[in-house]
């Protein structure tokens, strides 16, 4: 683990606060490089911030060579920030360097930044509580930077009593939330009509009622609070506008290419009477405990019938780290195999 005030001496990361420095920690890295070793080189494609950390570099840039070293007022800043290095970096001795995920660094100094001064009618400990908890989100670390001031200016905080119902089974839906404290339970009929049963616990940091709002339909399951909660929450609409567009991008059955891994939401019947060849069968409610099946390291491609629920498993997976789209639409009957 990265020590923490380490970030305390670059710029912008020096304004960051403890907690802050800790999610950013979870997405850099410290680089130990060798006297004579070139890291990094000018035009090479990066998705990274460069910081010297120890040793002297030499740096060229734009038939210029200077030197950095490590603890002056040139290396508290970065090296090089943007999607292609813009110099070359040459270890005159040996040397460690920091490397930050540059979108991560973006959205948490829009988060810290905009925070203060968005937050309404919230203390400034709870606020700290709500951010760190939707920074720990893996939703809303995907939402662009563009979109985080209105995410912050539009969600509402909320609490719960041990005992008290959040979400109800099939309840039109309202909104979606992000829990910042407590516990929660999630309830559903293990068949049609059938009594509601605790099937998952939600712990602090994660989101939930995302299914509803994301297929148009109602609520699959209940979620009561286990412990007295401290939760935010988005209205259906801003959630519609902030969060499904660019958590769901879908895409066209023509656009499948070779590697892809096809995933068939419907259930297991639809899918004996007919799916895509080479797709894998894993129904939309069994989708958060079957998704270690998959390959994290390749695309995803969701489909079903109309799309709604292809949507759902989109976002679901796309919660879980996955490079997920799904097709718009669904696919016809037609173009579906038995097996």
């Amino acid at each position: 683990m990265i020590e923490l005030s380490l970030f305390g001496r670059f710029v912008p990361t020096c304004s960051l606060n403890p907690g802050d420095r800790a999610e950013l920690a979870r997405s850099s890295q410290v680089v130990a490089c060798r006297a004579g070793e070139v890291a990094f080189t000018a035009g090479a494609r990066t998705r990274r911030v460069a910081y010297l950390v120890e040793g002297v570099l030499e740096i060229e840039q734009d038939g210029a060579l200077f030197r950095v070293e490590a603890g002056s007022h040139e290396a508290r800043h970065p090296l090089s920030n943007g999607a292609v290095y813009g110099c070359t970096a040459r270890c005159l001795t040996d040397a460690r360097l920091l490397y930050i995920d540059r979108d991560r660094l973006d959205q948490i100094m829009t988060w810290t930044q905009a925070g203060p001064i968005e937050v309404r009618d919230i203390g400034e400990d709870q606020s700290a509580d709500w951010m760190v908890a939707m920074l720990r989100s893996p939703v809303l670390q995907q939402v662009p930077s563009a979109n985080i001031v209105r995410v912050i200016s539009a969600v509402e905080p909320v609490e719960f009593a041990a005992g008290e119902v959040i979400i109800e089974y099939e309840a039109p839906g309202d909104y979606y939330y992000v829990l910042v404290s407590g516990e929660c339970r999630v309830l559903r009929p293990e068949r049609p009509g059938g009594p509601l049963v605790e099937v998952d616990r939600i712990p602090p940091g994660e989101g939930f009622g995302e299914e509803a709002l994301v297929s148009g339909l109602s609520r699959n399951a209940t979620v009561e609070a286990v412990t007295d909660c401290r939760l935010v929450r988005l209205t259906a609409r801003d959630f519609q506008r902030f969060l499904r567009e660019p958590m769901v991008p879908p895409m066209r059955l023509e656009e499948i290419v070779e590697g892809m891994q096809l995933v068939d939401v419907r259930l297991p019947e639809e899918y004996a009477w007919g799916h895509l060849p080479g797709a894998l069968n894993l129904p939309l409610r069994d989708i958060r405990v079957r998704c270690s099946e998959l390959d994290a390291s390749r695309p995803v491609v969701t489909y079903c019938d109309a799309g709604g629920r292809s949507a759902s498993a989109t976002f679901l997976l796309r919660e879980r780290g996955f490079n997920a789209r799904w097709i718009e639409g669904g696919v016809p009957q037609s173009r579906l195999v038995s097996r």
